[in-house]
């Protein structure tokens, strides 16, 4: 009891030294959805909330530069075929809640669902996932966009709760229904790290139409739904068709729990597991196939593996998985938010928007 008193004290302490010192690290607000009501309903009462209606303008004409600069415009006529029969091609609850969001937020539906698409398969980031010399499991990520700026104002937390217990918990974005970071409590964690394969919009919608292959977003959300342990994750997150090659990093809720799935549209590539014992107490992961070396101009994991190695298994903890994840490179001008989680301890989950130095913004939610 006293061990679990004294890692909430120290989690607080982190989430106001951070919020306070360099004025650019914010935790993040939190909301509920309640899985019980009407899928369209799910994000409603977070439409709702003073604080994202105040941002619901600029996420309107934000949005719309977003899909200007990163859609092909051949793209478009597809989107609209998806979007004129979204039950046909979308599984619930995501068809439903998208049109909820479209509702609340006067968003046009096409444009929620390319934005859903674009946060899918253009995310670069950096994940790890540690043992401590306990035992302990610790899973830490950033993601960063393009779009930081526009990001970074509409970042927040959602529990998944039924019958009035959370289910899951992920970190998104106002207007997205798909998980890149998520926990199922005691259960396991998960991050999603793009793998670049080259130009993926046709392939990826043609998939979609096709009814032959899932986003990898919901993958991961039905995941934190319906697997019941880290075994049963790995197992879903592997074998599952998917529109796009990903790399699925995921962390257990006991020892030796710990993997990076390299991931293809079929299967599984590669599954690459911690193992302690054998002196690889982590497994790190940012957008390029672990054993090939990334290029010079984008090497974050470098710094981030040696950071690592410097705080050593005895030193890791939420507050050194947060310093190695601040070093620079790692921590860049794209690093949008960092979330540190352990599945074990699932009061440990929080995330802060990361905002550039000498920048802050007047609208965080």
């Amino acid at each position: 009891m006293e061990s679990c008193r004294a890692l909430v004290l120290s989690l607080c302490v982190l989430s106001v030294s951070l919020a306070l010192g360099a004025g650019r690290d914010v935790p993040v607000k939190r909301y509920v959805v309640n899985l019980d009501a009407a899928p369209e309903e799910h994000f409603v009462p977070m439409c709702q909330d003073p604080d994202i209606l105040e941002l619901i303008p600029m996420l309107r004409k934000d949005a719309k530069d977003m899909i200007t600069s990163l859609v092909p415009e051949e793209v478009l006529p597809l989107v609209d075929v998806l979007t004129a029969d979204l039950d046909q091609y979308l599984p619930q609850p995501f068809a439903g809640e998208m049109r909820g969001i479209a509702n609340c937020t006067g968003i046009d539906l096409g444009e929620i669902v390319i934005l859903n698409l674009a946060y899918d398969l253009t995310a670069f980031c950096t994940s790890i996932v540690a043992q401590d010399d306990k035992g302990t499991i610790w899973h830490g990520r950033n993601l960063d966009y393009g779009f930081g700026d526009f990001l970074r104002n509409i970042t927040v937390m959602v529990d998944f709760q039924t019958k009035g217990q959370t289910l899951y918990t992920s970190t998104s974005y106002l207007g997205y229904v798909g998980a890149l970071t998520g926990q199922r409590p005691n259960k396991f964690t998960i991050t999603v790290d793009e793998r670049n394969q080259g130009a993926w919009w046709m392939n990826a919608l043609e998939a979609l139409l096709n009814r032959k292959a899932s986003l990898v977003s919901f993958l991961v959300r039905e995941t934190l739904a319906e697997a019941d342990s880290y075994d049963a994750a790995i197992q879903k997150l592997a074998y599952t068709q998917l529109i796009a090659p990903v790399y699925f990093i995921v962390g257990g809720a006991n020892v030796a729990e710990g993997a990076v799935i390299t991931r293809d549209r079929e299967s599984a590539l590669d599954i690459w597991m911690m193992n302690p014992a054998q002196g690889r107490w982590f497994v790190l992961e940012t957008n390029y196939d672990h054993w090939t070396e990334p290029p010079a101009d984008d090497n974050r994991r470098m710094p981030a593996t040696k950071a690592m190695n410097a705080t050593g298994q005895a030193g890791i903890n939420a507050s050194s998985m947060f310093q190695v994840l601040s070093v620079p490179h790692v921590l860049n001008k794209g690093t949008t938010y960092t979330a540190i989680m352990s599945a074990a301890q699932p009061q440990v989950y929080n995330t802060w928007v990361r905002w550039p130095e000498g920048q802050a913004s007047a609208q965080s939610p």
